[in-house]
C-alpha cells in the first residue's frame, strides 16, 4: 500500500459521502442487493441493512482471528485463500498485463468478456470469457499488508456482502480510475447504490489494514475490539 493508494482511498471515502447524498436526492424508488434494501423517498433515505451490518462485523472478527493466527506471516493468508477454494497465482511482471485491463494485483472478482478471457489465460484456467474470483500477485510478492488487503475483500465476498457482484465491481473499476472527477449524476439509482457499496467494501478493507499496521507497532497480536 503506497501513499498514492492511501490518498485514493481517502478520496473514495469522500466520494462515498457524495454518493449517499446523491442517492437521497433521487425520486421515490427502492433498490435491493444481497443483504440490504434501500428505500428512497423525497424526504429521506432508509437503508434496511441489518444483515449487511452483521456480516461486516463477522468479516472483521474473522479477519482479526486470522491475523492473530498468522503472526504477520503471509503464508497463513495464502493458505486461507486456498482453503476457501480460491485460486492464487504469482506471475512475473503480471502488472503489465493487468494494467492493460485496468486491474490491480490482488483479489479480482469474476470478470466477463475480454477481461475474463485474459484473466483465465493468465491464471491457467482454460479458455472461457467468464473468469472465477482469483487472487493474482506479482511473483515473489509476499508483502503481508498487500495480501491482507486482498484477503479481507475475499472474506467479504465469501460472506456475500454487497458490492462484490460483477456490475458493482465494473462500476468501481471505471470510477476509481478518476475518482476526483467522477460524475455520478447520470447513474441510475441501482448503479449509484451498487457503486456506493463497492466503495464501502474497499474502504473497510483499507481501514482494517491500517489498523493492523498501527497495532503491530505496539503488540504482537491484534486486539479484538
Amino acid at each position: 500500500m503506497n501513499l498514492y493508494q492511501r490518498v485514493l482511498y481517502l478520496i473514495l471515502f469522500i466520494k462515498e459521502c457524495f454518493l449517499t447524498f446523491s442517492v437521497s436526492k433521487r425520486v421515490k424508488t427502492s433498490f435491493e442487493n444481497s443483504t440490504s434494501k434501500t428505500v428512497i423517498g423525497k424526504a429521506a433515505t432508509l437503508d434496511i441493512k441489518s444483515a449487511t451490518v452483521n456480516n461486516i462485523e463477522l468479516v472483521k472478527q474473522e479477519m482479526t482471528i486470522l491475523v492473530n493466527k498468522s503472526k504477520y506471516s503471509s503464508d497463513v493468508l495464502t493458505d486461507y485463500v486456498k482453503e476457501n477454494g480460491i485460486k492464487i497465482v504469482f506471475i512475473k511482471d503480471v502488472s503489465k498485463f493487468l494494467n492493460l485491463l485496468g486491474e490491480e494485483q490482488g483479489f479480482i472478482t469474476e470478470r466477463i468478456g475480454f477481461d475474463g478471457f485474459i484473466i483465465n489465460l493468465l491464471t491457467g484456467c482454460g479458455i472461457s470469457h467468464k473468469s472465477k474470483p482469483v487472487v493474482i500477485l506479482e511473483k515473489d510478492n509476499k508483502d503481508f499488508y498487500y495480501l491482507l488487503f486482498s484477503v479481507y475483500k475475499l472474506c467479504g465476498y465469501l460472506h456475500k456482502l454487497p458490492g462484490y457482484d460483477y456490475n458493482s465491481q465494473k462500476l468501481f473499476k471505471i470510477y476509481s480510475k478518476n475518482a476526483q472527477n467522477a460524475d455520478v449524476s447520470k447513474l441510475s439509482i441501482e448503479q449509484t447504490s451498487s457503486l456506493k457499496e463497492a466503495v464501502m467494501r474497499d474502504n473497510e478493507a483499507s481501514k482494517f489494514v491500517i489498523e493492523v499496521a498501527k497495532i503491530k507497532d505496539n503488540s504482537p497480536t491484534v486486539a479484538n475490539n
